[in-house]
């Protein structure tokens, strides 16, 4: 085991591994000290899992990392993790993960490129590169090849809502109640479909006209984060004749007493879309776009945006900021130039025509 510096300027580490060929791992340090203090950790972490790393491929990895996001993740996360695993044995092969290489993950992106879309390629670096990083912590691997393959970056693309007219259009043709006011909530609150098929009454504060959404036992929000978000007078009068009449169910929106299915709210949504004529590009999470829209539209700020949507940065709420294009006209107009009186006579002026025009000057007093 011994230190190589690279011509980059980056120390290498090289190491005999499990089948006693040699390997070598970044140590992401330019200085020595902090190369040999990644040696140092990077001892102690093999003393720890056994000196030696357990081979595994992908689909056995796959297996064992299935029944660990069960217990970790949401539905919808799980069967992401799934596919980006199984997508990625179709494309590599069967691998063994210690053998998969970055050139293996560039050629996998380069391929999603081209079959699906930039979106997807990225979607799947971040399933598969938080995957890796399970299984180097599982002892599987040394490093995790997924960090050193830059995330595709992908262009701005402004979201697709619902303007008030088009939903004006979607409420005439939903004919069913319960997907009427939960669609009449989520362009209210801007809360997730996820969020409104979990909400419970104990959630609902119609004194305070306020909504908690925060993680459960059988929940957890996509920022893992707690939140409360306001009632309008109109949602909040819509709720009140829901409890009414919700007969003792603790779901707000339910269907029989059971939570309404995710896939099946969003096929009944993507049908009335079809049905009013509307832009098939519109899904349910559309309206949630529509409600930070609108209000970005009526001047909110998008700090106050960002805390209602729930967003952990602002970056995030950024896609918004185009249609901040009112209040930025406003605010560069306040910076009024006053250009001075010329005191040099053009070129193209006569001189007595100049002197006439100068005469008529008003004179400056004297600063000293």
């Amino acid at each position: 085991m011994h230190l190589c510096k690279h011509r980059s300027g980056i120390y290498y580490l090289w190491f005999k591994g499990e089948n006693g060929r040699r390997s070598k791992v970044s140590t992401r340090a330019r200085h020595k000290p902090a190369a040999l203090a990644f040696v140092k950790d990077f001892e102690k972490r093999r003393k720890e899992q056994g000196v030696h790393l357990r081979p595994i491929t992908l689909t056995e990895f796959s297996t064992s990392f299935s029944a660990f996001s069960a217990s970790r993740h949401t539905q919808k996360t799980q069967r992401s993790n799934g596919t980006a695993l199984r997508e990625f044995v179709r494309v590599a092969g069967n691998l063994r993960l210690d053998r998969v290489t970055p050139r293996d993950i560039e050629t996998f992106l380069t391929v999603k490129r081209a079959e699906a879309s930039v979106f997807t390629a990225r979607k799947y670096h971040l399933a598969l590169g938080a995957a890796f990083e399970t299984a180097r912590r599982w002892g599987h691997i040394e490093r995790n090849p997924w960090r050193e393959v830059p995330c595709p970056r992908i262009p701005d693309v402004e979201p697709c809502f619902f303007s008030r007219e088009q939903f004006q259009r979607l409420l005439a043709v939903i004919e069913n109640r319960e997907l009427r006011e939960l669609c009449l909530c989520a362009v209210s609150t801007g809360l997730r479909l996820g969020e409104l098929v979990n909400l419970r009454w104990e959630q609902v504060d119609l004194e305070t006209a306020t909504l908690r959404i925060a993680n459960t036992e059988d929940f957890t929000t996509k920022s893992k984060r707690n939140r409360s978000v306001p009632l309008n007078p109109f949602l909040r009068a819509m709720l009140l004749a829901r409890r009414e009449r919700s007969a003792g169910v603790p779901f707000v929106f339910h269907s029989e007493g059971k939570p309404l299915n995710p896939d099946s709210v969003t096929k009944a949504f993507k049908h009335c879309v079809r049905a009013a004529g509307l832009d098939d590009r519109l899904h349910f999470h559309s309206m949630r776009h529509a409600f930070a829209s609108w209000l970005v539209q009526g001047g909110t700020s998008l700090v106050v945006v960002q805390k209602l949507l729930g967003h952990r940065d602002i970056q995030t709420t950024g896609i918004y900021a185009h249609l901040t294009a009112n209040e930025y006209h406003s605010a560069v107009d306040q910076i009024a130039i006053v250009e001075p009186s010329q005191s040099i006579a053009p070129s193209h002026i006569p001189q007595e025509e100049h002197n006439e025009q100068h005469s008529q000057d008003v004179e400056v007093p004297s600063l000293v």
